[in-house]
């Protein structure tokens, strides 16, 4: 996805010189407002450890330090302003965005417990649900008509991240009581990216490329209340979201 992100940046700074002549020339405004909305092709990456002390203190691990991968889409509604700095082609835009992330990862696993001659199985989903930020765009016009903009962004991003569990362990053909959990956490993250906009008219339609490596959701803990087997997890996210929006200018 990112190089095909790539090839349409370098396509559309071609089309740029074939189509100027057929662009009204700029406005004289130095601020101009928008908003709009966006959506994104996530590509989520987590380091995850997964480990399990059993009650006679065997340690069974379903994951040490390895990541995965898991796709998904993310809409947001984004808000904010171009600011022309006066007599130069570049550009300052503040930028806010609320959204819903729905990228996810599923693990399944299983052990073998030969103390207790038990079978443990394990199966965790770790998912992107509400995220929230800011960003600082900063780049200058292709054009002298002020409708092209190449940019770079840094910001800060925060995420709320959610993990589901089941934990479930049979001994001798017989089943005991599966441990469920499901908690959530905010991560926060830098964003650095880079860019492309093209105005048309009153809308501007533009792409980019994100990268946020998410603070660590520290190692927690569940006990089985039967097996007293202890469950200890933690992750270390990281997102490459492409992203494409489109937004009316005031």
């Amino acid at each position: 996805m990112q190089k095909i992100l790539l090839i349409i940046i370098s396509a559309m700074v071609f089309y740029i010189a074939a189509e100027e002549s057929k662009t009204p020339p700029a406005n004289d405004n130095t601020v101009e407002f928008y908003a709009g909305i966006s959506l994104g092709w996530d590509h989520l990456i987590a380091k995850r450890h997964e480990q399990l002390v059993t009650d006679n203190n065997l340690n069974l691990t379903f994951s040490d330090n390895k990541s995965q991968t898991g796709n998904g889409l993310t809409g947001k509604i984004i808000a904010g302003f171009l600011w022309t700095i006066p007599n130069t082609a570049f550009i300052l835009s503040p930028e806010i965005y609320l959204g819903q992330g729905s990228a996810e990862i599923t693990k399944r696993e299983s052990a073998h417990d030969p103390d207790a001659n038990a079978d443990k199985k394990f199966e965790s989903t770790l998912r992107q649900r509400l995220t929230m930020g800011f960003i600082l765009r900063a780049g200058f016009y292709l054009t002298n008509r002020q409708n092209n903009f190449l940019y770079a962004l840094v910001g800060i991003d925060q995420s709320k991240f959610e993990n589901k569990f089941i934990l479930s362990s049979s001994a001798a053909g017989v089943d005991a009581p599966p441990l469920l959990e499901k908690r959530s956490k905010f991560l926060r993250s830098p964003v650095i990216g880079l860019g492309f906009e093209r105005k048309f008219n009153r809308f501007k339609v533009g792409i980019d490329i994100r990268y946020m490596p998410y603070s660590e959701w520290g190692k927690y803990t569940k006990k089985a209340e039967v097996t007293d087997d202890v469950i200890s997890i933690k992750f270390k996210p990281r997102i490459i979201s492409t992203t494409l929006s489109i937004c009316y200018l005031f």
